[in-house]
């Protein structure tokens, strides 16, 4: 019987504990579902995809239109594969990541918030704010950034002469 006592007494923080992180990580999931997180991503990806296309042609145009074809196509199946790789990311590995950086108390106070009015506008605006900062990034950013890449690229061809 002390056996049994010992080994249920010894058991039983493990088995608890286990409850509540099983707990914890329904709680993350109904955060994730409260944030819209697949949908703010499927959003994201969608006004992204346009803007990626137009810097690439921009950059390599393409003049054969089966060329252009194909290269829609490979773009378009790219982002169909980060879509599904984001979505396994949040529902896996983003889980993972709030259990070990966010007490249950944290996660609990953030579901209050996402149900609340602010919350749910934060998310209704989330996706136009991701997208006006990509077209400013684009617009704004993207062509000192080719400029350095290109700078970069002639230094290291000239460097390669020598």
């Amino acid at each position: 019987m002390k056996k049994v006592i010992f080994v249920l007494m010894f058991c039983f923080p493990v088995l608890m504990t286990n409850i509540y992180s099983q707990t914890k990580q329904e709680s993350i999931k109904e955060l994730f579902k409260l944030m819209q997180q697949d949908s703010i991503m499927n959003k994201m990806f969608s006004s992204m995809i346009p803007a990626m296309m137009n810097q690439m042609k921009s950059q390599f145009p393409i003049k054969d239109s089966l060329a252009n074809v194909r290269s829609n196509e490979m773009m378009k199946s790219m982002m169909q594969t980060v879509k599904e790789i984001s979505k396994k990311m949040i529902n896996e590995d983003m889980v993972g990541l709030y259990d070990k950086y966010f007490s249950q108390n944290e996660i609990n106070d953030y579901i209050v918030f996402y149900k609340s009015k602010s919350g749910q506008k934060y998310i209704k605006v989330t996706p136009d704010i991701t997208k006006d900062l990509m077209m400013i990034m684009m617009q704004k950013y993207m062509p000192e950034i080719q400029k350095t890449i290109q700078t970069k690229a002639e230094e290291m061809k000239n460097a390669d002469k020598k």
